[in-house]
């Protein structure tokens, strides 16, 4: 008797690790890796803004982004890749980090992955910083595809 229920539970044991395995095989076939191009990697300097992560939908949002940047002597914009975007194909991610009072830090968009109820963008800081006296704060910026689904920032 004692080994049948002994057996009983094993197999639910490992029906139960193997269900749950399929679990997570279904999430992981549901996550899509998107491809994102690159605008503006680096630090500014002299003109900085808020730290943010923000989705950027349309003109008037970049044109008001660009603004900010966009200082009286700094222009980080004019090393773009592109500044003219089709808001009706693309959507614009600007992860900004926080000033720091010397330079070497970066602030790194990893992967843009697309789940069925929205997109996660995994950040990731590199560069640690205490490389150079400059006043610094890194930024990375990129298109995607317009995914009409939240977004959310690890």
């Amino acid at each position: 008797m004692k080994k049948h229920l002994l057996l009983l539970l094993c197999s639910i044991f490992f029906l139960t690790i193997s269900c749950r395995g399929n679990h997570d095989d279904e999430q992981l076939e549901n996550k899509n890796q998107i491809n994102f191009q690159l605008i503006g990697k680096g630090n500014l300097t002299g003109n900085y803004t808020v730290q943010q992560n923000t989705v950027i939908t349309n003109t008037t949002q970049w044109n008001n982004f660009l603004s900010q940047i966009d200082g009286q002597n700094n222009h980080p914009s004019t090393d773009f890749t592109e500044t003219n975007i089709d808001f009706n194909q693309f959507m614009v991610i600007v992860v900004i980090d926080a000033v720091y009072p010397n330079g070497g830090h970066s602030v790194d968009i990893m992967t843009v992955d697309e789940n069925p109820q929205n997109i996660e963008i995994d950040v990731e800081k590199l560069l640690q910083g205490n490389v150079t006296t400059v006043v610094t704060q890194p930024y990375h910026i990129v298109k995607i595809p317009k995914i009409l689904k939240p977004v959310i920032f690890n």
